[in-house]
């Protein structure tokens, strides 16, 4: 088990922990880098501390680079991170005792594989922590859950655009769609998304798992794209290739305050129909103009 440290400032702190869970981190703590007594004030809520110290666990040894790059994008500015081996104390049974089965709607659940699903009557999609991001727990995919949950798949082509572990794309088959292109810029997101997808024994005729550099020519009836801003503002207009007249996209991975730049680059071609919020991250549902 590997442990990498970082120093942040309070704005900062959302951003890095979505892409930490991104990059394979199982924990993620944060303490006062400053020793103030005030930490948050409801549960789920932003630290208040103006200054953070971000803790995260990893299960295998990774590159520092790997991981300062795409944060320094991220958050356009310099970190330093800390890594160190941490002595072996039985962590899987740990963070194995902390995931619980996750209820997006009455019929929806995400359970990990070692636990009895909770109501063997719903939908029960296997997941387990491991190559890719993606089991439920962050905001993000709760709201984009929790979307697919209420809304009518049936007969429908879903694109999932960023899948991680696949749970979203595994989530619109089990609610109906016919077909569904789970697409992904990181090939380990591939391999994951394929991995669960066998594990819920979903015929890989009905899902497509591609890389985005080879994006297949398919209208979507619904796209669903939960990633971060900046992959957001990029596939702004290649995503209408994808889409019908009568096509949603569902936006998601961005926070309260990124959702002007969303305005400035999609409005011009898309409407935002609704907005759905959970803890300062946002879900939009556009259709084109």
């Amino acid at each position: 088990m590997f442990e990498i440290s970082l120093r942040l400032e309070r704005h900062q702190y959302l951003a890095t922990e979505i892409l930490l869970d991104e990059l394979g981190a199982v924990s993620i703590s944060v303490i006062d880098a400053e020793d103030h007594p005030v930490f948050v004030e409801d549960v789920d809520s932003t630290p208040l501390w103006k200054h953070l110290t971000l803790t995260a666990l990893f299960v295998e040894d990774i590159a520092l680079e790997k991981l300062q790059n795409p944060i320094e994008s991220a958050l356009a500015a310099p970190i330093e991170l800390h890594k160190r081996l941490v002595e072996e104390q039985d962590w899987q049974k740990k963070w194995m005792q902390n995931l619980q089965p996750i209820q997006f709607s009455e019929r929806l659940w995400v359970c990990p594989s070692w636990l009895t699903y909770p109501d063997p009557f719903a939908i029960n999609i296997q997941l387990d922590p491991g190559l890719a991001f993606g089991t439920g727990t962050h905001p993000t995919t709760y709201l984009c859950m929790e979307w697919l949950a209420n809304f009518p798949l049936q007969g429908k082509t879903v694109m999932d655009f960023g899948c991680g572990s696949g749970i979203l794309a595994l989530a619109a088959y089990y609610l109906g769609a016919k077909k569904i292109v789970a697409i992904d810029h990181d090939p380990q997101a591939i391999q994951a998304t394929r991995i669960n997808a066998n594990k819920n024994n979903i015929d890989d005729k009905v899902m497509l798992t591609v890389l985005a550099d080879k994006p297949p020519e398919q209208i979507c009836d619904v796209i669903i794209a939960n990633v971060l801003l900046l992959p957001l503002l990029q596939i702004s207009k290649d995503v209408t290739k994808s889409m019908a007249p009568t096509s949603k996209i569902i936006l998601s991975g961005i926070l309260d305050q990124q959702l002007e730049q969303m305005k400035q680059v999609y409005e011009p071609t898309f409407k935002f129909d609704k907005i759905h919020s959970k803890n300062e991250w946002l879900l939009i549902e556009a259709t084109l103009n």
